[in-house]
C-alpha cells in the first residue's frame, strides 16, 4: 500500500516533465525556467514522499501502544483470574483487544468496561490518594 502512494505521488509530482521537456525542444528554449519547474516538481515529491513515511511511522507507533494496552491489560486480567482460580479464554482475549482499540482515546471508560467485564475493582485515578 505505501508502495503505491509513493507511485502515486510520483506520477503526480512528475506527469508533466515530458510535456516540458517536448515543449523545450520545440520552442529551443535557453532559459532556466524549465530546470527551475523540475526543481520544484523534484522537491514537492520528497515531501510528499516524506510525508507518507512519516504518517505510516505514526501509524506502526499507535499500533504498538494498542498492542501494548492489550498485552497489559491481559497480564492484569489473568493475574486477578488466576487469585480466583480461573482462566480467560481466546473469545474474552478478543473482546479485551476491541476494548482496547475502541476505547483507546477514553482509558478511564475502557478500565470501567473491563472492570464491569470481567469483575475487576476498579478505581478511577482521580479518588487515588498519594501518602507518600
Amino acid at each position: 500500500m505505501i508502495v503505491l502512494k509513493k507511485i502515486w505521488a510520483f506520477i503526480k509530482a512528475y506527469w508533466y516533465v515530458p510535456v516540458l521537456i517536448i515543449a523545450a525542444l520545440v520552442l529551443k528554449s535557453k532559459n532556466n525556467k524549465v530546470k527551475e519547474v523540475l526543481k520544484v516538481a523534484s522537491d514537492s515529491h520528497k515531501k510528499q514522499v516524506d510525508a507518507i513515511n512519516n504518517a505510516e511511522i505514526e501509524k506502526q507507533k499507535s499500533r504498538q501502544v494498542i498492542e501494548d494496552e492489550y498485552e497489559n491489560a491481559i497480564k492484569k486480567i489473568e493475574e486477578s483470574f488466576a487469585k480466583k482460580n480461573k482462566t480467560i479464554d481466546n473469545r474474552e482475549k478478543a473482546y479485551v483487544k476491541s476494548l482496547i482499540k475502541d476505547w483507546s482515546d477514553d482509558p478511564d471508560q475502557m478500565a470501567e468496561r473491563l472492570s464491569n467485564t470481567f469483575g475487576i475493582h476498579y478505581v478511577p485515578k482521580t479518588n487515588i490518594i498519594d501518602t507518600d
